[in-house]
This record gives C-alpha cells, sequence and structure tokens, in this order.
C-alpha cells in the first residue's frame, strides 16, 4: 500500500497504466497542421478510458488528501529521480553542480540540433523531478534533436522563490552565454510553468535577452488560488486541492506577497514576452487561471497558442502512453521544430 500511495504522489498512480500505445502518424500529420503563430485549439475526441480509469483511482487513494498532508507535515521526498537506463544509454548527458544542486544537460549522440529547451519541472515547489519528467524529456529529444538541459532547482520550505530565481538566473544566462537567444526555448510543467513564466516577465523587466518561446504545461498561475474559477474545477479535479496548494505557495513566496508576477504571474503584463504556448485540461484545478491567461493576452493583443483538452487531469500530458498526451506532445514537438 505504501508503494501505492507513493505512485499517486509521484504523479498520482500514472505507473498504473500497463497497456502500450505508439504514437501513430495521423497523430504528427494533424497535429503538425494545427500549429500556427496564434491559435486556439480545443481537442474534440473523446477522453479515453485510460484517463477516466486514472481519476478514478486518484479519487479512491484520497489523492488530494496525501498531497495536502505531505505539505502541511513537510513530509516530502524531495530527491530527484534517477536518470533512467535509456537515457545514460543513448544519450550524453553531463551533470554540473552548483549551490550543491544538480543540473543535468541530455544531449543527442548523433545529428543534435542547434535548439536547446530549458526545462522546469512542476511539483508545487515541494516535489522534484519525476520520472515522467525523464520520459517526456526523451521523447521530446528524440523528436526533435534538442539538447534539454534540467536543473535541480531548490524546493520550499527551505528555499524560496527568491533562490529559484537566483538559482534558475544562472543556469539561464550560462546557456545565454553558449547559445543564441532565438535557439533557447523556455518550457515548464505545473509549478515549472509558472516559473517559467514569471522568470521571461523578470528577464523582460531587467532588459536581458529573452528565450524564443514559452511552452507552459499545466501552469501554477496564482499561488493563492483565489480565482473564483477554481471552485467550479474543484470537484472535476481528483487530484490537486485548493488548500494543499494554497500551503504549498505560501512556503514558496516566502516573503513575497502573493499578487507578486515573481510567485504569481497572472498578475504580470504579457507585454513583449516571446511566443506563449499553453497546454490544459479541463479537470484541472489551474484551468481557470490558464483561461484566465488566454483572455488577458486577447485583451492585450498578445499572441498566444492554447492548447485544451476535455476531461484530462493535472500534467497528462506526461504520460505518453495516453492517446490524448500522444496529441499534445506531437503539438508541442511540432512548435519546437518550427
Amino acid at each position: 500500500m505504501k508503494k501505492v500511495i507513493q505512485k499517486i504522489i509521484r504523479f498520482f498512480i500514472l505507473s498504473l497504466i500497463t497497456l502500450s500505445m505508439s504514437l501513430g502518424s495521423s497523430n504528427q500529420a494533424r497535429a503538425q497542421q494545427m500549429i500556427d503563430s496564434s491559435q486556439i485549439y480545443i481537442h474534440s475526441e473523446k477522453v479515453s478510458f485510460k484517463s477516466q480509469f486514472i481519476q478514478k483511482a486518484a479519487a479512491i487513494f484520497g489523492a488530494k488528501n496525501i498531497i495536502e498532508n505531505k505539505i502541511r507535515k513537510n513530509n516530502v521526498d524531495q530527491k530527484p529521480a534517477k536518470l533512467s537506463k535509456s537515457i545514460k544509454k543513448n544519450l550524453d548527458v553531463t551533470e554540473t553542480t552548483k549551490k550543491r544542486r544538480q543540473t543535468w544537460t541530455l544531449k543527442p549522440r548523433n545529428k543534435a540540433s542547434e535548439k536547446v529547451i530549458l526545462y522546469l519541472h512542476g511539483g508545487a515547489y515541494y516535489w522534484n523531478i519525476s520520472k515522467y519528467n525523464w520520459s517526456f524529456a526523451e521523447t521530446l529529444m528524440k523528436e526533435t534533436n534538442a539538447t534539454i538541459v534540467m536543473p535541480d532547482y531548490p524546493l520550499a520550505p527551505d528555499a524560496t522563490c527568491d533562490q529559484v530565481y537566483e538559482f534558475v538566473g544562472e543556469i539561464y544566462e550560462e546557456l545565454i552565454a553558449r547559445h543564441s537567444p532565438e535557439n533557447i526555448i523556455l518550457m515548464g510543467e505545473s509549478a515549472g510553468g509558472g516559473l517559467a513564466l514569471g522568470y521571461s516577465m523578470f528577464l523582460r523587466e531587467e532588459k536581458k535577452h529573452q528565450p524564443s518561446q514559452l511552452i507552459l504545461l499545466a501552469p501554477w498561475l496564482d499561488v493563492s488560488m483565489s480565482n473564483p474559477g477554481i471552485l467550479a474545477v474543484d470537484e472535476k479535479d481528483k487530484i490537486l486541492g485548493i488548500k494543499g496548494l494554497q500551503m504549498a505557495g505560501i512556503g514558496y513566496a516566502g516573503q513575497t506577497k502573493l499578487d507578486n508576477y515573481k510567485v504569481s504571474p497572472i498578475y504580470g503584463d504579457l507585454a513583449d514576452l516571446p511566443q506563449l504556448s499553453i497546454f490544459v485540461g479541463t479537470h484541472d484545478l489551474l484551468l481557470a487561471d490558464a483561461r484566465k491567461l488566454k483572455e488577458n493576452a486577447e485583451t492585450s493583443g498578445v499572441s498566444i497558442n492554447y492548447f485544451e483538452y476535455p476531461k484530462m487531469f493535472h500534467v497528462w500530458i506526461l504520460l505518453n502512453k495516453l492517446k490524448e498526451a500522444q496529441v499534445a506532445t506531437a503539438q508541442i514537438i511540432s512548435l519546437i521544430n518550427d
């Protein structure tokens, strides 16, 4: 039972999926057609059985309460997941240490492109890199030949946003010194998505080089969880809970006000940012703020790619066995290769 609970926390019993599915060429072609400079995409296919199963299982095992209790008691395993054997075997891996924390650079051994993805993992700023992050990164690399840089940035409650921004900033500045900004993509999922957007806003304020794109997967955009629209999604989301995220947000913010763009980029200005793409599901507690960001972009005349998947749960994209994840991943690959 203990192992089952741990799997719920580490992306919520995703390992219960046992059947294999392959990414069909038709999905890839359809996804390529969807990508343009600015668009709205609403997935129209019926939700898969596997997705329904995961959400029902998460509800049965009480994922919301487990996550909330771990944050309240500060009982979170904050060690990053180990690299998979496949990554070690097939990719060039470089590990560097900064302030006693590691950063991994994964590079294809053959025909590496000039694209570099700085990937900021999720986990409510409390959890570290998971095995699903590594699997997703490997999938992206196979289809893009991009180099992926994944830092083990400091985590709450021992570190707050100030320390996280400082750490990510040093990594980013090193990339800018070695690569053209037009070849750098900033990507993040969940908390990492909010961090990616907030950091891009910080770069603008500091008048520093921006990456070419921001790709945000189920981004956490407001740590206060104060959007009234969240309540309408709360019952549908079987994984994330409002109280748990509010506690995590306070721990991450530290002395920074919760409406500061550094911790809640929904309150920041979207002007003069790179091309912005957002992926979110409608059974995700973070849906309301993703939609709000889309509205803010449209009101401000800012170009945005918005991809919404009905009845999909938080960070489903990391599960490459789901057909919905395969379609979304193909769309992300098209954005990177564009």
